[in-house]
C-alpha cells in the first residue's frame, strides 16, 4: 500500500510539474531553469535533512547514491532539454517509459511480483499512453527527431536513477538521499554556469522553476518512501503515470474535452491501481 501511495503522490506533482517545466525551460533555457529547480529543492531538503540523525552507510550505499545521483541528473537535464526541441505531447509518451523500464530492472535484478499485480501494471501502462494519445498529430516542431532521441535517453537514465535511488534510500534514509542528490545537482549544472558568468537570475520564471524545485523535491520523496518500503516496480510504474497527469493538465488549462479514447485510459489506470494494490499489498 506504501508503494501505490508513494507513486500516486510522485504521479501528480511530477505531472503538474512536468507542464510547468516546459514553460520555464523556453522562458530562460534547460540548464538555468534546472540549476534555480536544484537550489529550491535543496533548501527544502536541508530542512528535512536537519531534522534527523546522520545516517551510516557502507561502501555498497556509497556506490548506489553515486547512480542515482548521475541517473537522476542527466535525465533531468536531458528532459529540460527536449522540453526546449520538441512539445510537450511529444516528450512525454517517450520520457514516460521510465516507469517501466525501471521496473523491468527491479525485476530483473531479483525483485518478486505478483502476476496479477504485473497485469495491472501493464494495464496502467496501456491506460497511460490512451491517455497521451491526442486527437490530432502533433507536426508544427522544429526537430522533433532530436527530440524523441533525447527523451529516449532521459528515460533510460531517469529507470537507472530510479532503482539505483530506492536502493540508496535504504542506506541513506529519505531526507539524507535527498540532500545528496539535490547538492550533487546545485554542484553539476548551478555552479559550472556561476564559474563561468553564465548563471544568471531565473527572472520571468521565477514562480515557475521555484514551484518546480518544491514539486519535483517533494515527488521524489513520494517516491523514494514508497520504493524503500514497498516494491520498487510497482512505485516506479505508478510515478510513471505523471505523464497522464501532464496532458490532463494541458487539457484543463486549455478547456479541451477528453475524448473517448482519453477517458478510457484514466479507467484503465485507476483500474490497474486498484489491482496492484489489492494484490501486492
Amino acid at each position: 500500500m506504501i508503494g501505490v501511495a508513494g507513486g500516486l503522490v510522485a504521479a501528480v506533482l511530477w505531472g503538474v510539474s512536468t507542464a510547468v517545466a516546459a514553460r520555464a525551460s523556453r522562458l530562460v533555457g534547460a540548464r538555468v531553469a534546472l540549476s534555480w529547480v536544484y537550489a529550491t529543492g535543496l533548501v527544502v531538503a536541508a530542512a528535512a535533512a536537519a531534522a534527523t540523525d546522520p545516517p551510516e552507510i557502507d561502501r555498497e550505499g556509497i556506490g548506489w547514491t553515486a547512480l542515482a545521483a548521475f541517473g537522476g541528473i542527466s535525465s533531468l537535464f536531458l528532459l529540460y532539454a527536449a522540453l526546449r526541441l520538441g512539445p510537450v505531447v511529444l516528450v512525454t509518451p517517450v520520457n514516460a517509459a521510465q516507469g517501466g523500464l525501471a521496473a523491468l530492472l527491479a525485476v530483473a535484478l531479483g525483485e518478486r511480483l505478483h502476476g496479477l499485480a504485473a497485469a495491472g501494471l501493464g494495464v496502467m501502462t496501456l491506460g497511460m499512453y490512451a491517455v497521451l494519445r491526442r486527437p490530432a498529430a502533433v507536426h508544427a516542431t522544429a526537430h522533433p527527431t532530436s527530440a524523441i532521441l533525447v527523451a529516449a535517453a532521459s528515460a533510460g537514465l531517469a529507470a537507472l536513477g530510479l532503482y539505483a535511488g530506492a536502493r540508496a534510500g535504504d542506506a541513506l534514509g529519505t531526507a539524507w538521499l535527498l540532500l545528496v542528490l539535490r547538492t550533487a545537482g546545485v554542484v553539476s549544472m548551478m555552479a559550472p554556469l556561476a564559474a563561468t558568468g553564465s548563471l544568471r537570475g531565473p527572472g520571468p520564471a521565477l514562480r515557475l522553476v521555484v514551484f518546480c524545485g518544491l514539486a519535483d523535491t517533494a515527488a521524489l520523496a513520494g517516491y523514494l518512501i514508497g520504493a524503500t518500503r514497498g516494491s520498487v516496480a510497482v512505485t516506479a510504474v505508478i510515478a510513471s503515470q505523471y505523464a497522464a497527469v501532464s496532458v490532463l493538465v494541458g487539457v484543463a488549462a486549455m478547456g479541451e474535452r477528453l475524448t473517448r479514447i482519453q477517458v478510457a485510459g484514466i479507467a484503465a489506470i485507476l483500474g490497474g491501481v486498484a489491482l496492484v494494490t489489492a494484490v501486492q499489498t
